[in-house]
């Protein structure tokens, strides 16, 4: 199904990544700028047609206001079954997220601070592409995603692979700055509500917890702890480079 994107950095991302058909870019035919210059170049590599038109048409196509004069018209994102490939590194299970605006905060953070991963119990995100891939600046369109079925489909996997799960939990766990993360590993983070399944704790190599400046009895919310999670991941993984 083709779906109309709007904005230059959502429609750049989707162009650079070059992971779905991409049918036809409208640019502001006023808008003469280096980024609309470099939009409508990567758009005629990737064999996307190319048409310069009036604010006027453009605003007729657009649901939106907030377009900026650019316009793509693509397919749908199609987001593989995690069990269909094999991945390594640094990946993120993120479970428990509603709100498109977090997905794409969640999304940001995780690709910035160089998650190779993102997996999300499957659900269907098409309604708020849009939505998602403006709030993530556009890394909800480069990051590698994943679906899993249900969460003994992510233990079986990890298992399989002979990848660790570590789970941000309060129970028997341990400090996030006083842990050392392997080099090939799957960090599961809940919702601030209901948190991870049972499932998916007592498949739990080790619990990880982030130590608060003051006593706080609640949890961060989810685009909060991956952000925390990451940054100190990437800290890591800079330490050991040296």
């Amino acid at each position: 199904m083709e779906k109309i994107f709007e904005g230059a950095i959502s429609c750049k991302a989707l162009l650079e990544a070059g992971s779905r058909n991409c049918k036809k870019l409208y640019i502001d035919k006023k808008k003469n700028t280096k980024d609309t210059r470099y939009l409508a170049k990567i758009a005629k590599s990737r064999g996307c047609e190319v048409v310069f038109c009036s604010r006027e048409e453009i605003n007729e196509l657009a649901t939106g206001k907030t377009h900026g004069g650019v316009l793509l018209i693509a397919e749908e994102k199609q987001i593989p079954q995690l069990i269909e490939t094999y991945v390594h590194g640094f990946l993120c299970y993120i479970d428990g997220v509603e709100d498109p605006y977090n997905l794409g905060s969640i999304s940001r953070t995780l690709y910035a601070s160089g998650c190779d991963a993102m997996i999300l119990p499957k659900r269907d995100w098409s309604f708020a592409e849009q939505t998602i891939l403006k709030a993530s600046a556009g890394a909800y369109e480069k990051l590698p995603i994943y679906f899993v079925d249900a969460d003994e489909e992510l233990v079986n996997y990890c298992k399989k692979n002979n990848l660790p799960i570590l789970c941000a939990h309060r129970k028997d766990a341990v400090g996030l700055y006083d842990y050392t993360f392997e080099s090939d590993f799957c960090l599961c983070l809940g919702g601030a509500l209901r948190g991870l399944s049972s499932t998916i704790t007592a498949a739990s190599k080790q619990n990880i917890v982030v130590e608060y400046g003051r006593d706080f009895r609640n949890a961060l919310d989810s685009a909060s702890a991956a952000a925390v999670f990451s940054f100190e991941i990437l800290r890591q993984k800079k330490v050991k480079a040296r």
